[in-house]
């Protein structure tokens, strides 16, 4: 006779065996951590571990391997869709970004969408967008205050938005203020509590609720009134803004993205695009001010005219040491040997562009802000990483670097930024922040998905040559 134990199911459960290490905080403490303090939780496990761990969540009993050198994240990016789809249909931006997002999308569905959108990123179309970016950050410059300390941040969110709406949807004056309106009112409620919910909960496609909710309802009927004003347009064709674009592509069956697919990629173009870029400036002129060396040999090439190669660099150095999203996730329809370890189906792996951008194994010194380490040389492929990597590399990534070119090089042809003196004397400043050096500057702080610089970096601007 068969004992009772023999005649139990046999439940099948992925065996862990073969994940790497990582903390053995509780799960509940790994996750608070997680979203108040990320770039500690990677460096301190990173140090400890190496390039790969595993962090628990709680209370999913999520598991996620991050990794981090330059092998081991070429392994995940090349992977076969099929075996390591991107996890962002599952993530919190899922609901946001909506179901037909290029985020979003795995498989055969991205590829159709980043097929539609590749066109309104392509080299000869940037050059359409140059004036718009110059034009956006003259007028916003002109009302910035001269000899009293501002935080940056705010001012490059406002012109990013200016441009990426005047490109996105070419809008005219009338109309820009509501998507204005629209677009900041969803980014008030991400606060910290909002991040410990989406950190502590359950992946979900639901869509957001609360004040965050009723932003984004907001945003979706600006969004889908600006669409149906342009399909009664009968100008389309002769429209040079995204929008229009993305109405007349096709896919290689003839059939157009309908109004749900367009504002899925209306609002990822606008929400990646815009916050992303404009950190990404803020931290430049952060890295910048507290290295006057560098400063004025930029501002030295911009004036000479004759070239970008030390702008780059910048750029460069810039996304390297201080990228504004610290990883990408995909999850293993099927095993996948990453180093040592034979993943299972299941687990979930996040390169980690923090942690490889950081390698120094890769980068001499690589806390130290150096531009000059890409002078006659470009990044290498997995080994700087912030637009991610594969078939899944930021879409807009050529968008962002020319718009981050052309902002700094406007900026920093006209004014000067110098730190406010309570930065510059250790002793005016609070005492949490007198252990941190001059050249280590702003701390990082959390902002939902990015990471920007603690005080907005904060400023004193007045006129070049005076």
């Amino acid at each position: 006779m068969a004992s009772a134990a023999s005649t139990l199911p046999v439940v099948e459960r992925p065996t862990s065996i073969s994940l790497p290490p990582g903390p053995r905080w509780p799960a509940l403490l790994q996750t608070v951590a997680w979203a108040v303090s990320l770039p500690w939780v990677l460096e301190r496990c990173g140090a400890r571990y190496g390039e790969m761990f595993t962090l628990r969540f709680f209370p999913s009993g999520l598991r996620i391997v991050i990794v981090s050198g330059p092998e081991a994240v070429k392994t995940v990016f090349t992977a076969s869709p099929e075996v390591a789809p991107s996890a962002a249909g599952t993530s919190p931006v899922a609901a946001v970004m909506g179901p037909s997002s290029v985020l979003t999308l795995t498989g055969p569905e991205h590829m159709r969408q980043r097929k539609l959108l590749l066109p309104s990123f392509h080299g000869e179309r940037m050059r359409e967008y140059e004036e718009t970016i110059v034009q956006a950050t003259r007028h916003d410059i002109a009302s910035w205050p001269l000899g009293t300390p501002m935080s940056l941040l705010e001012r490059t969110r406002a012109i990013t938005l200016e441009v990426i709406l005047r490109a996105v949807f070419g809008v005219e004056a009338e109309r820009m203020g509501q998507l204005r309106e629209a677009i900041g009112a969803l980014f008030q409620p991400l606060s910290l509590p909002i991040l410990l919910r989406l950190a502590l909960s359950r992946p979900t496609l639901e869509r957001p609720k609360g004040s965050f909710g009723r932003a984004l309802d907001h945003l979706d009927e600006v969004i889908y009134a600006e669409i149906a004003r342009r399909r009664a347009q009968e100008d389309l064709k002769e429209r040079k803004d995204i929008l229009s674009l993305l109405m007349q592509a096709r896919d290689e069956e003839g059939v157009a993205m309908t109004d749900g697919e367009l504002r899925d990629e209306l609002v990822t173009l606008l929400l990646a695009g815009h916050e992303t870029t404009a950190t990404s400036v803020a931290w430049a002129i952060e890295r910048l001010v507290r290295h006057p060396d560098k400063l004025a040999r930029l501002a030295a090439e911009i004036d000479a005219g004759e070239g970008d190669e030390y702008m780059r660099a910048v750029i460069h150095e810039t996304m390297r040491v201080r990228p504004v999203v610290p990883m990408v996730v995909r999850t293993l329809r099927e095993p996948l040997r990453v180093g040592e370890h034979e993943l299972p189906k299941g687990t979930r792996v996040a390169p980690s562009i923090y942690l490889t951008n950081r390698d120094s194994r890769v980068y001499e010194a690589p806390e130290e802000f150096r531009p000059e380490r890409f002078l006659g040389s470009q990044p290498e492929t997995f080994s700087w990483i912030p637009f991610g990597g594969g078939i899944r590399r930021c879409i807009g990534a050529s968008f962002a670097m020319l718009e981050m070119k052309l902002m700094l090089g406007t900026i920093l042809s006209e004014l000067e930024p110098t730190l406010p003196r309570e930065s510059s004397h250790p002793w005016r400043r609070p005492i949490s922040d007198r252990r941190r050096s001059f050249a280590a500057g702003e701390r990082i702080r959390r902002r939902a998905i990015t990471l920007v610089p603690g005080s907005g970096t904060r400023v004193v601007w007045s006129k070049r040559g005076g």
